[in-house]
């Protein structure tokens, strides 16, 4: 009798666990899944024209003036971040970015989430076939635990004028958060709410007039003949990534090869995004969308395929319409210098976190300027090591004196190591 239960057991839970066959993005008894963050730019309404911008902060909200001040302080970081050919000043610009605050909620209700566990809560006497009594464990397998329901959203209106002229540009965006938080995890703050409210309030009011990134997840293939090469993009080791895939032999079934098909189709997504030429970009998602319809045609059935033909093609679309803004101005690459995240959330009263840069040197050879002049745009140890290894070939000064100038910079010693082993 016990066999038979124990064996019933793991039949269910064959069936509740296993993965399909075919199911090639989920793998593991728990169907673990290998995702990636991309960082598009997303086309602004208004492109803001080159030159002194004022930046004007207006509350006709409940916002403390903490809030306001921040608000302003985010909005003219994200300006030039988002573009280099913008400059605020205090006064006397011919462009006024005035951004009002309309809507400020920030609310807090307790409340009980169920959660799903197994665990012993007492014990019981039972007899058993044999007519004897004997105690056996009692276990509950869910209960309800003490919850904090969190509400907040913001709202925020970004207007652009001329100081001489006609308005050019009207627009509002609002970013809202629902979240139940255990009481026991502890919930986040009202001031670590309050930041991540304005921080993406701001990030997304100033992409409208200015070419800012959205940060999004992408689910990558996780068929035999691609899984183990997703750590290169796991460590956003692109041009290598794309290498490896390339020299994947395709696969005899069409519906196998999908995978392989899709990841590339990621790859060439993934270069367009840190391309700054308008020409790269646009070459780079034409052939992503190629990869990925073919790869959706011979698996049809795929829903994350479908997903991530959706996503590079609506992409695809916004680059074009953001490459006729860039021609519009007389521009034939990115003016932006942010790159590849927007900023993070602060504390209070703190300065926003730097953004990371688009991409890594454009020219062959890497030098001690090049690392000195990422860091200081904000990019982190990771991310730095990898556009090292990424180099095409380096030239680093790793005497006496060039170690004191890159120490001098903020290099750490993780990134001298990696300058090191490339410079061998």
């Amino acid at each position: 009798m016990k066999n038979r239960f124990s064996f019933a057991i793991l039949m269910i839970l064959a069936a509740v666990f296993t993965v399909p066959a075919d199911a090639q993005f989920r793998r593991g008894m728990l169907g673990e899944s290998t995702e990636i963050t991309v960082y598009p730019l997303e086309a602004p309404a208004l492109l803001l024209p080159a030159g002194n911008v004022q930046v004007e902060v207006r509350n006709a909200s409940s916002a403390s003036a903490r809030i306001i001040q921040q608000l302003h302080d985010l909005m003219v970081r994200q300006l030039t971040d988002n573009d280099s050919r913008l400059h605020v000043v205090d006064k006397g610009a011919d462009i006024v970015v005035a951004a009002t605050l309309n809507d400020w909620k920030e609310s807090r209700r307790n409340s009980t989430k169920y959660v799903s566990e197994t665990r012993q809560i007492g014990t019981r006497e039972v007899i058993d076939k044999n007519g004897k009594k004997k105690t056996e464990p009692v276990y509950e397998y869910g209960r309800n635990r003490p919850s904090v329901v969190i509400d907040a959203s913001a709202g925020l209106r970004v207007e652009v004028r001329r100081t001489r002229g006609a308005a050019l540009a009207d627009e509002t965006v609002s970013h809202v958060i629902h979240e139940e938080d255990l009481v026991e995890a502890g919930p986040p703050t009202r001031d670590a709410i309050e930041d991540m409210l304005i921080d993406k309030v701001v990030q997304k009011g100033a992409s409208r007039i200015s070419p800012g990134r959205q940060p999004t997840r992408v689910l990558l293939a996780r068929s035999d003949e691609v899984d183990r090469l997703n750590a290169l993009a796991q460590n956003r080791r692109w041009q290598e990534w794309l290498a490896a895939l390339e020299a994947v032999k395709p696969h005899n079934d069409r519906k196998r090869d999908s995978y392989r098909l899709h990841n590339l189709a990621v790859a060439h997504e993934a270069i367009a995004y840190e391309a700054t030429a308008v020409e790269d970009w646009t070459a780079r998602l034409k052939l992503a969308a190629t990869l990925i319809a073919q790869a959706a045609a011979q698996n049809p059935s795929e829903k994350y395929i479908a997903e991530s033909a959706s996503r590079i093609s609506k992409s695809a679309l916004g680059y074009q319409q953001l490459a006729d803004l860039y021609r519009g101005a007389g521009l034939t690459s990115t003016p932006t210098t942010a790159g590849a995240r927007p900023p993070t959330q602060t504390p209070t009263g703190s300065a926003p976190a730097p953004a990371i840069p688009a991409a890594s040197p454009t020219h062959a050879l890497m030098t001690n300027q090049d690392v000195v002049d990422l860091r200081a745009a904000g990019l982190d140890d990771d991310n730095l090591i990898g556009a090292i290894n990424d180099a095409k070939t380096v030239k680093f000064d790793l005497s006496a004196a060039g170690l004191k100038t890159l120490l001098a910079a903020k290099v750490s010693n993780r990134v001298i190591t990696a300058m090191r082993a490339r410079a061998k």
